[in-house]
């Protein structure tokens, strides 16, 4: 019996130990990162000096039902319901109504949240806002999620695939028109696909158009997204210069 005891007591403590908080030394950000960077830093030291690196997730649904949303403050993602229960927010994708993500949220701080996976409960991610066009996030480790080298990739292989007209082309094609720039967003899915295409400022010439909106369906899939991206889609702009 005492053995049982002893056992159960041990499972306990280990148990206990998986979910205590712990000191991670995270990755600060630089003055060349943002204007708002002694801000996301202070909000980084408090965070990560004591975080779990785990939590207990039994206790919430697994589906989206007739919940009350939470009124977006301008942090929220458009593929999830966001939905408060007691101190955290339970994040449900918007496609199949499942819990994916468990988020405290820290109202004494910079608006931020402090991302579980569910159903495993480990830690995922460190979301920072500094205005709705600017956030940072942050992974387990600590460590700052830079997208800007994917985007890149992005930028270079629609480049390299664009076919651009001759001169002779645009010049027949334009009759005088000088502003032929194409900018076009495009929603690039966590396995590297184009979801979407939205054009946002068009040429006013059909071909031209046409000529951008090929060079983006023929570089697509790109590449998945690293591991440690916490977005399952992200918006990139492309600008297609035709002018003279």
């Amino acid at each position: 019996m005492r053995r049982v005891i002893l056992a159960l007591l041990i499972t306990f403590v280990l148990s206990a130990e998986a979910f205590a908080y712990v000191r991670i030394e995270p990755q600060y950000l630089k003055s060349s990162d943002s204007t708002s960077y002694e801000l996301v830093n202070e909000t980084l030291a408090i965070i990560f000096n004591r975080v779990k690196p785990k939590i207990s997730t039994n206790k919430y649904p697994k589906y989206f039902h007739d919940y009350t949303v939470i009124k977006d403050d301008g942090t929220q993602s458009k593929n999830y319901y966001y939905v408060k229960n007691g101190k955290v927010e339970l994040l449900y994708a918007v496609d199949t109504n499942e819990l994916k993500y468990i988020a405290l949220v820290r109202p004494e701080l910079q608006k931020c949240r402090i991302m579980y996976d569910y159903p495993s409960g480990n830690l995922h991610a460190v979301q920072i806002y500094v205005s709705g066009s600017e956030y940072f996030i942050f992974g387990p480790d600590g460590k700052y999620v830079d997208y800007s080298p994917y985007v890149r990739e992005v930028h270079e292989k629609v480049q390299k695939n664009w076919k651009v007209p001759s001169r002779k082309e645009v010049e027949k094609l334009a009759k005088g028109q000088k502003d032929l720039l194409v900018q076009i967003a495009i929603t690039v899915g966590k396995d590297g696909r184009v979801k979407k295409t939205v054009i946002l400022k068009s040429s006013k010439i059909k071909a031209l158009d046409e000529n951008a909106q090929e060079a983006v369906k023929s570089s697509s899939p790109f590449k998945p997204f690293p591991e440690n991206f916490f977005n399952e889609e992200m918006v990139v702009t492309l600008n297609f210069n035709f002018s003279l």
